[in-house]
């Protein structure tokens, strides 16, 4: 693997940082230019519910990594602070930026399934990107197969492979990525002639996202963790809900035309 791409001096470049930057980057423009062009947000508060979304997730990310290794985090408390080191929860960072989306929407009076709508295709593409620096940098790994695509990792011995769980991970969310596109553009539509007013990609992307967890987490080698173990029953509340809110938006679809 490369945990470090390359260096600038003496300044070395690691794949988890670079590639999760990127990916990051990369969802945060195209949410914005998704609320504004596509889902007639004003730019100001497309702009600032973003900077609220980026708060919540590093909050919801850091607060599962410090439930997960309370054990390291309480021996060296400044280390909560510390973010540069790693140390980041992907399931509690997806509920953090959803809930201060949520807060925000509230605030400013902004429809809440347009934020998230909007966001629901660069999500599934920021996994999609930044599994890769975790595939790089060798952590998040799988459990021994022998299965042909198995990988050997430079701290196992010579002929141990391992499951890439961290590319099934970045394949599976460029699936649910291209189907949530599909989806939208062949079926939901765009302003007005969407179908449906209200939330399709958030409920489809959170019910695509946590089968996907759920059917690789148990092949990761870390699975018995607490972190993973208590993701498993989030995963599941989520799993459930998602399914109630796409089913709620669809039928609230199927009950305005009948009232027309």
């Amino acid at each position: 693997m490369y945990p470090v791409l390359f260096y600038i001096g003496d300044t070395p470049v690691h794949s988890y940082y670079l590639l999760w930057t990127l990916a990051l980057t990369a969802a945060v423009t195209l949410s914005r230019r998704r609320m504004t062009f596509r889902y007639g947000v004003d730019d100001d508060d497309a702009r600032s519910v973003i900077i609220w979304a980026f708060l919540g997730m590093l909050l919801g990310a850091r607060a599962g990594s410090v439930f997960d290794s309370w054990p390291v985090y309480s021996a060296d408390p400044l280390k909560i602070l510390r973010i540069w080191e790693g140390g980041l929860s992907a399931v509690p960072a997806f509920l953090g930026a959803g809930a201060a989306a949520l807060v925000y929407s509230r605030l400013r009076g902004v429809p809440y399934w347009k934020i998230v709508d909007a966001a629901a295709l660069p999500a599934a593409l920021t996994v999609a990107i930044g599994r890769w620096g975790c595939f790089l940098n060798g952590c998040c790994s799988g459990v021994e197969t022998t299965l042909p695509w198995g990988v050997r990792f430079p701290s196992d011995v010579f002929g141990f492979l391992r499951h890439p769980t961290q590319l099934y991970y970045s394949f599976g969310a460029l699936f649910i990525a291209a189907f949530l596109q599909w989806t939208e553009s062949a079926w939901l539509g765009y302003h007005n002639d969407r179908r449906v007013e209200g939330a399709v990609l958030c409920p489809l992307f959170a019910t695509l996202y946590s089968l996907l967890r759920l059917a690789v987490d148990p092949y990761r080698s870390e699975f018995s963790r607490i972190g993973l173990q208590t993701n498993r029953t989030i995963l599941l509340i989520v799993l459930g809900t998602s399914l109630f809110w796409l089913a709620y938006s669809i039928f609230r679809r199927k009950k305005c035309i009948r009232s027309l």
